[in-house]
Parts: C-alpha cells; structure tokens; sequence
C-alpha cells in the first residue's frame, strides 16, 4: 500500500467465489493491485478509471466511490511502485556508492512495470517521488555541493533516467546495429560501426554511472578551489 493512503470505503465488488450478489469492500491495495493489471495487460497508457472498473468488476461510476480521479489513480500506482526503494543510509558506503545503489533501486522499481516509468516521469512527483528525490538531494549534499550544485546534479540524475525511459520504448522490437541504409561517407560512424552491436544496456549503465559520478568529483574539486560558491 502506499505510504499514507487509506483504505477506499466503497460499496465494494463481488468477492471471488461468493454468491452473486455478494460484496466486499476494496481497499488501496485492491485498487492498485487492479491498476497494475491492467498497466501489464493492456499498457499503463491505458490505465483508466472505466479500464479499472472493469478490472474491479464494478461500473465505472462506481469505480469513482473507491478513487476521486485518474490522476489520484495515477498517483497510488506511482506511489505503490516506488514505496519500496530504500534510500541507501551513510553506513552503507562512500556518496559514489550510495549514488549509484539509489539509482540502480529506482530502475530497478520501474523496471519491474514496463511502462510506468511513462507515468513517474510525465506528472509532478507524489509522495513517494518527493521521498526519493530528498534521498538523492540528501547523497549530494552529504558529498560536500553547495545546494545549488545538488539541486543541478539531482536534475541531470532525473533526465538521465528520463533519456534512459524514452531509449528503452524507442528500442523496443527495433534491431541492433548500424542501419543498411546508412550513407557511406560518414567515417566516424565506420569506425564505431563494429561496436555498435556490441554495446549493451548494462555497458550504458556503467558508463553513464561513472561519467555522471567523475562529473561530481570534477564539480567537488572545483567548489574547493573557490570556496565562496554559493
């Protein structure tokens, strides 16, 4: 359930195995666990409140007892998925460290619900976003930036991620490798040719992990040397 939420107090749907006729009522976590179906089944571009009431087995006015609006819906699915990343505490390493695990928690959440990862990024944060992005402010700021220096290097962590959100839909059922029809006379587009179906997913991770992370170390050394940066 997601932090915070209460429990719907509708009529409620008909329990499965029950007689017809029979209700129980739906809490959040029949909601959300509706929603997601549906987010698996048909895609979360389709999650709507007529799609949830059929999923609940209710009419679609009846699915507005139980939520006030899809954008609530929205919010108790974004906020259901993300309620389990775990902001990495200071014992757990150096800010790189901690950084990098926070990322990879956050992809991970996304990751385990193609497609949500449309919502996360295409609405103000709720609860549980606010929660997350603290964490990674926090981590930055434990390193030693000024405030203004964590708030611009959260924002390049978020549009990372949102890139990474856009290249994955974008390359889904599309081939590797340089296009046939790609003119010949690029030369460096030849000379990387032969790598280009030898770069995987993870390799972008770790690659974009350490440029992002050299970047803060580069930024650090910087504000020490110029002390006065606000």
């Amino acid at each position: 359930m997601a932090a915070g939420a209460r429990p719907a107090t509708a009529r409620g749907a008909q329990a499965s195995g029950a007689p017809a006729g029979a209700v129980r009522a739906l809490g959040v976590d029949d909601i959300v666990a509706a929603a997601l179906r549906v987010g698996t089944h048909r895609g979360f571009e389709a999650l709507t409140m007529r799609a949830l009431a059929e999923e609940l087995g209710v009419s679609a006015m009846a699915a507005y007892h139980h939520v006030a609006s899809k954008d609530a819906l929205v919010d108790l699915v974004i906020d259901a998925v993300l309620a389990g990343v775990e902001i990495p505490p200071p014992d757990l390493g150096d800010w790189d460290v901690r950084l990098c695990e926070l990322r990879r928690r956050c992809a991970a959440a996304l990751e385990a619900w193609p497609g949500v990862d449309v919502l996360v990024y295409g609405r103000p944060p709720t609860t549980q976003g606010w929660r997350i992005m603290d964490g990674y402010l926090q981590i930055l700021l434990d390193a030693g930036l000024t405030p203004k220096n964590a708030l611009l290097g959260f924002n390049v962590l978020h549009d990372y991620g949102m890139a990474r959100s856009i290249q994955r839909r974008l390359r889904e059922g599309a081939g590797t490798g340089v296009p046939s029809d790609r003119p010949a006379q690029w030369p460096a587009l030849s000379r990387v040719e032969a790598m280009w179906s030898q770069v995987h997913g993870r390799d972008l991770t770790a690659f974009a992990d350490t440029l992002i992370v050299d970047g803060l170390r580069a930024l650090l050394a910087r504000q020490h040397a110029a002390p006065d940066t606000p």
